[in-house]
């Protein structure tokens, strides 16, 4: 089984810790972090369909403006060398995120609220 992912996800989930807005919303995550296969889409995801700030295709989290969140996904793929459309597992993630973690913190994390989540 393949999970359908947009660009900051491909990072972000390499960090999951069980936290998120509600019980079914990390149920889902566990799910699609199990799934070997990962699809790269544009636009909401796999995790995105149990999110609650999700309303007619478009991000409405009062913390992340959706045009933050699409710029948040191009720059994910550009630093990774994906493309929308692309099978990518996450082993092949793993190996690139060193050489991107640093650049991906210093523009992305500083302002997110499950920083300390992943970062401690």
């Amino acid at each position: 089984m393949k999970a359908k992912l947009r660009g900051h996800h491909l990072i972000c989930l390499n960090f999951f810790r069980g936290e998120g807005y509600s019980e079914e919303f990390i149920r889902n995550i566990y799910s699609v972090i199990g799934k070997e296969s990962i699809e790269i889409v544009t636009g909401p995801d796999d995790v995105c369909a149990t999110c609650p700030f999700l309303k007619d295709d478009w991000c409405n989290n009062p913390d992340y403006s959706d045009d933050m969140i699409q710029f948040q996904d191009r720059e994910a793929l550009r630093l990774l060398g994906f493309k929308p459309g692309m099978r990518v597992d996450w082993k092949m993630i793993a190996d690139k995120l060193p050489g991107i973690i640093e650049v991906w913190k210093a523009q992305f994390c500083g302002g997110c609220g499950y920083r300390k989540v992943c970062f401690g």
